[in-house]
């Protein structure tokens, strides 16, 4: 498409030579085009509605004998109501008599629920209760039947089957003397009735259906739904319902208006927001009409081949003319085609294979000019805050002179000159400064002139503005030909922004390469992290777990401990009285050693005693440990967190290694206590690896807590000291840095002393810091073999403050 707009501005001789043959040709094309099409529309109605008016013909003639079966069901009801009524049992009126007759027929005809034997003033007899206590006289099936009618009633809340949905079925019982061919028969002596359950009449209309999503319901004389899929719409003579005569939905209120005149057909109407076909036709049996909601689809399944068979007509007829439009436009165009495909293959080729801006806003001026036959193509850049354009890059036809430099409109409010380019309005700019010398003797003026010209704007990835300038002698800036500069405007920016972008990239490789080292190094200490947290949360569990069984020894001891003393007392008391044992007695004593018994069992339990606290000290320890921290800082004791981490790390203490525990009495402090037993675990154990690289020294590590003083506030200064190898002043101003890490230092975890220094500095508000040698000097002994070995060691402070 771009490549046809383009075509436009080409001067082309042969363009009027085909001129004419091309609109004769297309309008020749488009009468036949429009004669086709509205030979095929009326086609296509035509048969479609010849086969939709047979689909509707079938359709009502299957809804019509399926709902022949429903006439039918009815109609047998209605006999075999009509035969018990002439039976002489029931003849007879004597519930005595007839009772026992109509139970064993209700058990033979199961579609009905009870049979009842109504006396001519209302008062009736039930297979279900016997004689009933309440009168139908005001029913309308009662009525009709005594008035000699067979007859189907709308459905009614039985008066025997309380809250139960009925349909009565009446027969008049006439007496033994009538004779069935009397013309007049005599007034009827009783009725029969039979009760059917509405929901056995929903069962059998249920059945009525035409494919998926069909369903339908019954009104009677009123409009009134007596079965229907939504029970809100149903009603009955005792329970009224609205009648679909006055529903708000007109098209339902429409079709129930021919329901209740008795009238049959099939209509496409919309019901429910969706567009349906209702066949609708009365019963015959009962003063009913039954409507079957059939969706458009199931319907008009056979239209799904014309459908086809015209989409398909219309995408070949479709395909055909645009074939014949693009051999008349390829036709008419084809010369001025490989010139333009040429000039955009050249173009492109050298932007891309060039990534100097220089370069390429030069080669897309020469070749626009070139091309078009341009007077002169300019490209600018646009500064908002002076109001001026830079044109660094020109094409000028041969004879006229060039205008670089930087131009402006004096006396201009912000932002107007942009504006004034977009409307293309004559402009007179000024020059305000040259780009060197020999261009001072250009004209200082220069004047873009209304319809003469173009500005295209270019925005860079960088956000500078610059403008793309088209000025021809002759009539310029259509809005096609507005439209092909600025595919080009687009595509001298995508240039702009990649050879911007070429040498932002090579910085940026270096900087990635830095940054994906540093990277490899954080997920290895974060692998470890994650490894760490996963054993907290293990061992945390498995304390717990130790926890509960050693308690439970540990209690028992106690008691163990009480009752072995109170055996041994018994036992003493038994010597006492008894010195002389019998023979039996005397000689097991002797075997089992009593008296030894009774001094080493005191001790046994003693020492089990010791172990099993020795074992909940650690136990509590570790779980003290491994806990998380709660959402809030906490008092805790500092000194017992230490004798926690000593605890824990008690299989590391080797007995070479001496520690020295100077602690002085600490108030709790506020603090978060899981993150600061992880800091003294974390030098605690740099400490040990400390000393353990030293050989045939001794081992020497020193833990002192205090109180000191920086005025305003106090703090508790906790410090660990070791007598191991020193660290190199170069390495300490960073030693806390989270990438920090030498080959000769492996023990100290570069990452663990950062995130120690951001416990201690930024959650508690303290300070962390680091000597080595060991400055401090001390009277003790201890303190003096931990400055002269091994070149001083290293000291790590900790102080937080006191709330």
């Amino acid at each position: 498409m771009k490549w046809w707009k383009l075509t436009r501005l080409l001067p082309a001789r042969f363009k009027g030579e085909y001129h004419l043959r091309y609109k004769i040709a297309l309008l020749i094309l488009g009468v036949t085009i429009m004669a086709a099409s509205i030979a095929g529309c009326i086609s296509y109605q035509s048969v479609r509605r010849l086969i939709i008016n047979k689909s509707e013909r079938n359709t009502l003639l299957e809804v019509r004998q399926r709902s022949n079966k429903i006439d039918r069901w009815l109609g047998t009801r209605k006999a075999e109501i009509e035969i018990l009524a002439s039976t002489p049992p029931v003849r007879s009126m004597n519930w005595s008599v007839a009772g026992p007759y109509l139970k064993s027929e209700i058990i033979r005809r199961q579609e009905f629920l009870h049979f009842a034997l109504i006396e001519p003033d209302g008062s009736y007899f039930t297979t279900k209760v016997g004689r009933a206590l309440i009168n139908v006289s005001d029913r309308q099936h009662f009525k009709k039947a005594m008035a000699g009618e067979v007859y189907v009633s709308d459905p009614t809340i039985s008066r025997t089957l309380k809250r139960q949905s009925i349909v009565p079925i009446s027969a008049p019982v006439r007496s033994n003397s009538a004779k069935s061919l009397d013309k007049i028969a005599p007034k009827p002596i009783g009725v029969m009735n039979g009760v059917i359950s509405i929901d056995r009449i929903a069962e059998v209309v249920g059945k009525l259906e035409y494919g998926a999503g069909t369903y339908a319901f019954v009104l009677n004389s009123q409009g009134v739904p007596i079965v229907h899929p939504d029970p809100g719409l149903m009603g009955n003579i005792d329970k009224p319902a609205p009648s679909l005569l006055e529903s708000a939905d007109a098209n339902l209120a429409n079709v129930a208006r021919e329901m209740v005149y008795q009238k049959t057909g099939i209509l496409l109407t919309k019901i429910n927001d969706a567009r349906v076909y209702v066949a609708y036709l009365p019963l015959e049996q009962a003063e009913w009409s039954i409507a079957l909601v059939i969706p458009r689809d199931n319907l008009e399944k056979e239209l799904l081949s014309l459908n086809i068979l015209a989409a398909a007509a219309a995408g070949i007829a479709g395909a055909a003319i645009f074939a014949a439009i693009a051999a008349l436009k390829l036709f008419a165009l084809n010369c001025i085609r490989t010139r333009t495909e040429a000039f955009l293959h050249r173009l492109t080729g050298r932007i891309r294979a060039c990534l100097h801006p220089d370069r390429i806003l030069q080669t897309t001026v020469d070749e626009l000019g070139t091309l078009l036959k341009l007077d002169r193509a300019i490209f600018g850049w646009y500064d908002p805050r002076q109001e001026t354009l830079e044109f660094n890059w020109e094409y000028c036809r041969e004879g006229l002179s060039g205008h670089l430099g930087i131009f402006g409109v004096p006396g201009g409010p912000s932002g107007d000159l942009a504006a004034r380019l977009h409307r293309c309005e004559t402009i007179l700019l000024h020059k305000t400064a040259a780009p060197d010398r020999a261009a001072s003797q250009e004209p200082a003026h220069f004047q873009l002139t209304n319809s003469h010209y173009a500005a295209v704007p270019v925005l860079t990835q960088t956000n500078r503005l610059g403008y793309l300038f088209a000025c021809a002698n002759r009539r310029f800036a259509a809005p096609h030909e507005v439209e092909v500069l600025e595919a080009i405007a687009d595509s001298l920016a995508i240039a702009i922004s990649q050879s911007q972008l070429h040498g932002q990239i090579q910085e940026e490789l270096k900087l990635l390469e830095e940054v994906l080292a540093k990277l490899r190094k954080t997920e290895e200490h974060l692998v470890q992290s994650e490894k760490m947290t996963i054993v907290g949360q293990l061992t945390a569990g498995i304390a717990q777990e130790i926890n509960n069984p050693i308690n439970f020894i540990y209690g028992r001891l106690i008691h163990l401990n009480d009752y072995i003393k109170d055996l041994l007392h018994i036992i003493r008391l038994y010597r006492e009285q008894y010195p002389e044992p019998v023979p039996r007695i005397a000689k097991e004593i002797e075997t089992c050693d009593l008296d030894f018994i009774s001094q080493e069992l005191p001790q046994i339990l003693n020492l089990l005693k010791r172990g099993a606290d020795r074992i909940r000290q650690i136990v509590l320890a570790l779980r003290n440990f491994s806990l998380p921290d709660a959402a809030n800082k906490e008092r805790a004791n500092v000194n017992e967190s230490i004798d926690n981490i000593l605890l824990l790390l008690a299989h590391r203490l080797e007995p070479k290694i001496l520690v020295v525990k100077e602690y002085n009495n600490l108030p709790p402090i506020l603090c978060y206590p899981g993150q600061l037993s992880q800091v003294f675990a974390s030098l605690l154990s740099n400490a040990i690896d400390a000393v353990n690289s030293i050989e045939n020294s001794a081992q020497l590590i020193t833990i002192k807590t205090d109180i000191v003083e920086h005025f305003p506030a106090r703090f508790i200064a906790v410090s660990i000291a070791h007598n191991g190898s020193r660290i190199p002043p170069e390495i300490q101003h960073r030693i806390f840095d989270p990438f920090c890490h030498t080959k000769s230092f492996k023990s100290l975890t570069g990452l663990g002393l950062s995130v120690c220094y951001k416990i201690i500095v930024e959650l508690h508000g303290g300070h962390l810091t680091v000597q080595s040698p060991v400055q401090s000097q001390t009277q003790s002994q201890i303190e003096s073999q931990i400055e002269s070995q091994t070149g001083g060691g290293a000291e790590f402070i900790v102080e937080l403050p006191i709330f």
